[in-house]
């Protein structure tokens, strides 16, 4: 059969292509038909502006044109293989592919979506399990005060994790306006517009414990830098966006002095027993509402307006933040 999934074939260009895969499912395989999948707008979106860390490094193979991007997708199981059990048509499934119409997947690349999860919020499980390598890296403790730099979906996610952890206040920094009103929309108790003043002058707001913990979900060196520089005494930062450029500190004043810890939490620095063993529960958090997706939808486009959506992403921040792809 012929299904269609989304490339970028050069820098600032999404198409879709045509690809062919079996109808009939071999074994221990399922087909599936994807609903929706979401846009991670933060390695994606540095994948479609080249702006990932390793274009420049002939043996970096990761950030390389043709890219095929995708990794957060629920569908519909169409056929199952011989040796699957667990699965059967009609059942809705999470898997970590490529923005496609369709997939073939071995049975162990699927998660069955638990009924209360609703369609369009299955998706999200990808992001709020990146979002909480921050909190498993480095964990909150009840009663601190944390600060959360960026309001992209993995910030805003990692934000409500705080809160849900035990922080005393959870404060949102953000040039956006709007993105700091779906974080209130969200639960989040404090929102710093940083476009308005500086953060320095935004952190006599938490009182005089400071910032306990500090999470920088951007990925950018200014922020990075503003991230150590507002954390208390024997804080902890947390580096949750990956870093897309280099930059210089101050260790001295900014580390040795103040005692501040610097941990970084990329995704693959939980190991695969905690986060599968986190799965269930990031379930739970979505269907009851706990953590609160809703606010962060922002646009449904059909995956045919592949090109629309990173645009708006890296050009309309204040209107794009989670956009999921449609598929007929």
């Amino acid at each position: 059969m012929e299904i269609q999934g989304l490339v970028f074939p050069s820098r600032d260009t999404c198409v879709a292509e045509t690809l062919a895969i079996s109808d009939e499912p071999g074994t221990s395989e399922v087909l599936v038909r994807n609903r929706f999948s979401l846009i991670s707008a933060g390695t994606e979106l540095a994948m479609f502006t080249e702006t990932h860390r390793g274009f420049a490094e002939p043996d970096f193979g990761y950030a390389k044109y043709p890219f095929r991007p995708g990794y957060a997708a629920v569908g519909e199981v169409l056929a199952v293989g011989e040796g699957v059990s667990e699965l059967a048509p009609g059942a809705r499934v999470f898997h970590r592919k490529r923005h496609a119409t369709h997939a073939l997947l071995g049975c162990d690349d699927l998660l069955p979506v638990p009924d209360g999860v609703p369609e369009k919020h299955a998706p999200f499980l990808a992001m709020v399990q990146i979002a909480m390598s921050a909190v498993r890296q480095a964990p909150v403790y009840f009663g601190e005060n944390a600060l959360v730099l960026g309001m992209g979906l993995v910030g805003n996610l990692c934000a409500q994790l705080c809160g849900l952890a035990g922080a005393g206040q959870v404060a949102a920094a953000d040039l956006a306006a709007p993105r700091l009103a779906q974080a209130l929309a969200c639960g989040v108790d404090l929102a710093f517009n940083l476009s308005e003043k500086p953060l320095a002058d935004w952190l006599p707001e938490l009182g005089p414990r400071g910032a306990n913990f500090v999470v920088e979900a951007v990925g950018s060196g200014p922020t990075i830098d503003l991230a150590i520089k507002a954390a208390a005494d024997h804080g902890r930062v947390v580096l949750l966006g990956s870093p897309r450029d280099k930059l210089e500190l101050d260790p001295y004043f900014d580390i040795h002095r103040t005692g501040v810890h610097l941990i970084g939490a990329h995704a693959s620095t939980v190991d695969a027993a905690t986060r599968a063993q986190d799965m269930p529960f990031i379930w739970s958090l979505l269907a009851k509402g706990r953590i609160n997706v809703a606010p962060l939808v922002t646009h449904v486009l059909p995956y045919t307006q592949g090109q629309t959506a990173y645009e708006g992403l890296r050009d309309r921040k204040d209107e794009y933040l989670g956009v999921l792809l449609e598929y007929p």
